[in-house]
């Protein structure tokens, strides 16, 4: 559906942004790779969402269709973050050249990347898609459980059999318990994150491998505790298993002062409150610390085990076996006795709590029994804490349903011996639980600067389940700032004042990427919760301000370039939103043929392309009324200068009395003329086109802006609508007569073929009536500027100088007819406006006629002062409409002295030879003048 673009990667062509009206369309624009990549994106995310058909689906079709777009959008982010590792020299723990030959070119060239420096740009880049990976990874885990058909949740079964695993009860847990089900996914989704972004651990635990100085050995335990036990054996002649009461080894098994470990058992350093050879203890830490990152990175029991057998450390593995929540992976190899987990769980919190001679010790065993205090304190990030209470509240749910699925007696017997720590009970109210721990992290000293990073604050909205309540705060945020400086139509401020809104947690409006994801995460959200029936039809202000983001992203899609792209986002916007947010951004589209592909976009999409035209000018007339108080109309403008009349010349004109012409139109006024344009693309609207097109007219005319009403009048010819909206061509529609032939024939009924009548000429009449005005009033200034240099004794004026003048006032003429014949006084619906017009025009327009005639009969054929004596006896008429509005100015003496003033000139003037004159017998004819009338005889 969407658009051919010419495109273009790693620096080659992708598409260009619309030109402004004075862009040399031959000079491309450039774009720098920033530009480039986010213009892919952009294409990359619109397609996915364009191929969405909801066409004869069932709901669960659609919501099937959706979960794949959310899907293939976190494919897309995962591909980006491989390739940019791949392009820095770094590579995820699953990329198969990880177990390639090390000898290999492509492993050299790796390790050649790995020593080149990384830049800060390329580094962030990274970050900032493995935080989108991240984000569309939640999203897919997560939506398929929130929008799912609540009937698939399998019933709890009620009774107890000692013949049940735990691996059957963890299924059972998961099938009955949604909300154990999302915090599976979060925890996977968390997993999954840090085993493809974090380091390495064989290279995490290097520095302490080193501090253990023991070479390249990673096994055989305490290498040097043992060997300072054997020495002691040896000097002091012991024998056997030493007791670390007895006096003499009290007293001389020590490392200079600190007593140490006179076994080697695990516990032994907790059990006799002894210390192991510093190196030991470094080793000691490499361990654990592989063990938690093991665990952290949700790798399996088998993987886990793999670690601890090429360390000797088997034992460790198997206190890790029984439930060690591995991402994507089930539970299938959980211990077969319920009770023995209950009591394996306990074992493991007293293990974090009281035992062990590290932190990463004690936080390995506080995620096996689900404690929360001993993992938070090696937490690093957001990512951290949330994985640690989720793992906590997961845990302790599932050591609930064990409770509740065993015997009462022997439960009893294990909770009142052995305690573990209650993660629901830690968090309070179990619904509101993710929102309360979300809220923590922004005040916490680790995590507070993180947690209020536009990405991190989109992933506690999706963990919390607000993401309405966030994007509505988002919708005020990017109100807010849109409407910081200048208020802003496209991005309205919804905010009331009452609302606090940090801004700083939310997307600003120059980060594309940014909206890119935000907006792709509205849409789905929006899609999915329409399905369920959360979305009301009427658009309330808190749809409104979430459709900020839309609106928002709109703008971007014009301001990079990618039109072609923006009908698609606004057809997911409700009411008038659509249209008005697409009505403003296509302002500066100018070349027709990419309005019509936007149209042909929009009728694809569903969107009523002929209600968008109409809805152009109507909402921009609406949005930026005329001022309520309105001058009065005479005296607004004069074409006249301030010279003295002459015999020869009449009163002067003034030239260019119009105003300078500006080098472009204010932006209301040209998109104002813009919005009619986008008629003549489409068949039908012939009588709206002519309602806005006048109702355009007279708010230029009443305001005096001559230049925005000469624009309107050449961009949009009357005879031009005529021509393509029902094929009437006229070669000249300088010559007025055009329409009143139309007009017979419509009237005739000659052209009901056209789909002409009466009513639509009609419709047209008082639009070409302005049309004409505005022709006259051009042409009139083109004349009064002529007549300058004709005044001039230092211009040499020619024939083509008069040829050109002659031409003018041919079409001067023509215009005038219909403004000298109840110009603006036939209409559909009476009007005050066009009162108002007549008032403000007419005087002016008629006694600058005079004054034309007068020029033209003294300098190029008197039979235009014949013509201004036919004006007066037109004028003197008793149903001439004109001497009414001239009386009503007080301007009648000055249109008297005009025609007296030509009466002077006429009888004493005498035809020019060789000027062109105009050859004026069939007038004479048709008139009955005569020119010996007016002679002055000896």
């Amino acid at each position: 559906m969407l658009a051919q673009r010419p495109q273009r990667v790693h620096g080659l062509q992708f598409g260009r942004p619309s030109p402004s009206p004075d862009m040399n369309d031959q000079i491309p624009p450039m774009y720098d790779e920033a530009d480039n990549e986010f213009a892919q994106d952009a294409e990359e995310f619109a397609k996915g969402l364009d191929s969405i058909s909801f066409a004869r689906q069932t709901a669960a079709e659609k919501r099937a269709d959706i979960f794949n777009l959310v899907d293939s959008y976190y494919q897309y982010a995962a591909n980006k973050v491989r390739a940019l590792r791949r392009s820095q020299g770094q590579l995820s723990r699953t990329d198969p050249r990880r177990s390639s030959d090390t000898s290999s070119q492509d492993s050299m060239d790796l390790d050649d990347a790995e020593n080149a420096p990384e830049s800060p740009a390329s580094a962030e880049n990274l970050r900032r898609w493995e935080l989108e990976a991240q984000t569309w990874n939640m999203l897919r885990r997560i939506l398929p459980l929130r929008y799912s058909n609540k009937n698939l949740i399998k019933p709890t079964r009620h009774d107890v059999s000692r013949f049940q695993s735990c691996s059957e009860l963890w299924d059972e847990f998961l099938q009955s318990d949604s909300t154990a089900q999302e915090r599976k996914a979060i925890l996977e989704c968390l997993q999954t994150s840090a085993d493809e972004s974090r380091t390495d651990i064989d290279e995490l635990v290097r520095d302490y491998q080193q501090r253990a100085e023991r070479g390249d050995i990673i096994a055989y335990g305490w290498l040097h505790t043992r060997s300072a036990i054997k020495m002691h054996k040896n000097l002091n002649g012991w024998s056997g298993a030493l007791d670390p009461n007895a006096s003499d080894v009290s007293h001389k098994l020590k490392n200079g002062s600190t007593p140490i470990v006179s076994q080697l058992d695990p516990d032994v350093a907790t059990r006799q409150n002894r210390k192991l050879q510093p190196q030991d203890e470094y080793f000691e830490r490499a361990i654990w610390l592989g063990c938690y990152e093991l665990l952290r990175r949700g790798r399996s029991i088998s993987e886990i085990r793999d670690w601890c057998v090429e360390r000797t450390e088997v034992w460790r593995a198997v206190s890790m076996s029984a439930m060690p929540l591995s991402k994507d992976e089930d539970e299938s190899k959980l211990a077969s006795d319920p009770l023995s987990m209950l009591l394996w769980r306990r074992t493991c919190f007293a293990l974090a709590r009281q035992g062990g001679t590290d932190d990463f010790e004690r936080a390995v065993y506080g995620i096996l029994s689900g404690d929360i205090p001993s993992v938070e304190k090696i937490c690093d990030d957001w990512d951290d804490f949330v994985y640690a209470h989720y793992n906590a509240l997961l845990r302790t749910q599932f050591d609930a349903y064990l409770m509740k699925r065993s015997p009462p007696d022997a439960t009893a017997t294990i909770t009142q011996t052995f305690p573990a720590f209650n993660a629901v009970q830690f968090h309070g109210d179990a619904a509101s639980a993710g929102d309360r721990l979300v809220r923590s992290l922004e005040t916490g000293i680790k995590t507070s600067a993180e947690a209020k990073t536009p990405m991190k604050a989109l992933q506690a909205a999706i963990i919390s389940n607000n993401l309405d309540q966030y994007t509505y705060d988002l919708g005020l945020s990017l109100g807010k700032l849109a409407n910081k400086d200048t208020v802003s139509a496209l991005i309205p401020n919804f905010g009331h004042g009452d609302e606090e809104i940090d801004s700083a947690k939310f997307v600003q409006l120059k980060d594309h990427t940014g909206l890119r994801v935000l907006v792709h995460v509205y849409l789905v959200i929006s899609a999915l919760d329409q399905l369920q029936g959360g979305i009301q039809p009427e658009l309330s202000e808190r749809r409104r301000a979430q459709e900020n983001v839309v609106s928002a992203y709109v703008s971007t899609l014009r301001l990079t370039g990618l039109t072609d792209l923006m009908p698609l986002y606004c057809s997911q916007m409700q009411g008038d939103r659509a249209f008005f947010t697409l009505t403003r951004n296509v302002a500066n589209i100018t070349d027709q043929r990419e309005r019509e592909i936007l149209l042909r976009l929009m009728e694809k999409l569903g969107m009523d392309i002929a209600e968008f035209i109409k809805f152009q000018p109507r909402s921009l007339l609406q949005q930026y009324p005329e001022p309520e108080e309105r001058q009065p109309p005479f005296g607004r403008f004069t074409v006249f200068s301030n010279d003295q009349p002459s015999l020869k010349y009449g009163r002067p004109l003034k030239p260019d009395f119009l105003g300078e012409p500006p080098d472009q139109l204010s932006p209301v006024d040209e998109h104002l003329i813009q919005t009619l344009e986008w008629f003549l693309l489409i068949d039908g609207l012939w009588h709206e086109v002519f309602l806005f097109g006048t109702a355009i007219y007279k708010r230029f005319l009443k305001q005096f802006n001559f230049h925005a009403a000469r624009a309107l009048s050449e961009r949009l010819r009357c005879s031009e609508i005529f021509k393509r909206k029902a094929g009437i061509v006229y070669s000249d529609d300088s010559d007025v007569s055009w329409f009143e032939e139309v007009r017979a024939s419509a009237a005739a009924g000659s052209l009901e073929d056209n789909g002409l009548g009466a009513e639509e000429i009609a419709a047209a009449q008082n639009f070409f009536e302005m049309e004409c005005l505005v022709r006259a009033l051009d042409t009139m200034e083109t004349v009064a500027s002529s007549e300058l240099l004709a005044h001039d004794p230092t211009e040499k004026v020619g024939r083509d100088f008069w040829s050109h003048v002659i031409h003018e006032l041919k079409s001067l003429k023509s215009f005038m007819r219909p403004i000298l014949n109840n110009w603006l006084m036939e209409s559909i619906e009476e009007d005050e406006d066009f009162t108002y017009l007549r008032d403000a025009y007419l005087p002016e327009m008629i006694i600058g006629y005079v004054s034309v005639l007068h020029f033209a009969g003294t300098n190029i054929s008197r039979d235009n002062l014949l013509e201004c004596m036919e004006l007066a006896s037109v004028i003197a008429k008793k149903d001439a409409d004109v001497a009414a509005v001239i009386m009503k100015a007080g301007r009648m003496k000055e249109l008297v002295e005009g025609f007296a003033n030509c009466s002077k000139a006429l009888a004493i003037s005498t035809d020019k030879k060789g000027t062109g004159a105009i050859n004026s017998k069939r007038m004479m004819r048709e008139h009955g003048w005569t020119r010996e009338l007016w002679s002055v005889k000896k």
